[in-house]
């Protein structure tokens, strides 16, 4: 008995595969070999909003926003190139000398379904600070497709706020003050640390920088800084700092202490401004100090804001 039921299953599903089978083969063919070439198709815009800024290199440089407008056909591959112009919209507030596109219209090949122009912002031109819109609409004719959605475009762009430096290092170089400490209103007694102020001395596209957490030293850490006390902050034209691990200071317990940390500079207004992070370490520890001892700060770092006198 048990035998029979194993063959007329067997029968059974072989039955079922068989017919889905040939569902599947006749879906197929009506989709892809039965085709109506004559069939009504459209075109839209592909990926129509995009949102993006300007950058700087590394030698603080502005750093254009490259990108496509693309196009895609919405239908079966025609046997003619298909051409679609573009128009700027009255909504976009870029002008024509923030933007290059390298062509007014664009083609699908014939055969293909989609095709795109390449652009790019003239960030020199462009507004500082502020936000400005790409608009476009395209106009196949009848072909158009009739979403109005898929005929606008809308890329919404910004040139970021930055004043390179004139001078590398040089610019930052001087006595700086506290404008804002990372710890105030920590757990901690704020007697018994608050930041440094600093002086900096330009030596290439770096600073050497003395007076950083000497107070943490000797009143959050209860010993005193005998040598030391310089060490080198590293400055990129972009705008970013960087302190790469390295000795800082001896202290009257015998201890080597050592430093690392990053942050950002800032040229535009007044003065230049320093905000950066940092954590000091007994020599070749992983761990630092602030991050063992977070519970009594505001978080496992060091730091603030300072300005340039």
């Amino acid at each position: 008995m048990k035998n029979i039921l194993k063959i007329i299953t067997l029968i059974a599903v072989t039955l079922l595969v068989t017919v889905s089978c040939d569902f599947e083969d006749s879906n197929y063919d009506m989709l892809t070999k039965e085709t109506d070439p004559t069939a009504t198709y459209y075109v839209q815009f592909t990926d129509a909003a995009q949102t993006a800024q300007t950058s700087v290199s590394l030698s603080g440089a502005l750093v254009d926003i490259e990108t496509t407008v693309a196009i895609t056909l919405m239908g079966v591959p025609q046997s003619q190139d298909i051409s679609v112009n573009l128009t700027l919209a009255p909504s976009s507030t870029m002008t024509a000398n923030m933007f290059v596109l390298s062509a007014n219209s664009i083609t699908i090949p014939a055969g293909q379904t989609s095709g795109s122009v390449n652009f790019k912002t003239v960030a020199a031109n462009m507004p500082v600070g502020e936000t400005v819109k790409f608009a476009l609409t395209l106009d196949a004719g009848e072909h158009s497709s009739p979403n109005e959605n898929g005929t606008s475009l809308l890329y919404t762009l910004k040139r970021i706020e930055f004043c390179p430096l004139e001078n590398g290092s040089a610019d930052l170089a001087g006595s700086w003050s506290v404008t804002s400490d990372l710890n105030t209103g920590s757990v901690a007694n704020p007697a018994w640390f608050t930041e440094d102020s600093l002086s900096a001395v330009a030596n290439g596209a770096k600073l050497d920088v003395s007076g950083l957490s000497v107070s943490f030293l000797n009143n959050f850490w209860g010993e005193n800084v005998v040598a030391g006390g310089t060490f080198t902050m590293d400055i990129a034209g972009n705008g970013f700092v960087t302190i790469p691990r390295q000795y800082i200071y001896s202290s009257d317990w015998g201890d080597d202490y050592e430093i690392e940390g990053s942050g950002t500079w800032t040229n535009c207004g007044g003065k230049p401004t320093l905000t950066f992070t940092y954590d000091i370490y007994y020599a070749g520890d992983s761990a630092g100090l602030a991050a063992t001892y977070k519970a009594y700060l505001n978080g496992p770092y060091l730091g603030g804001t300072f300005t340039l006198n």
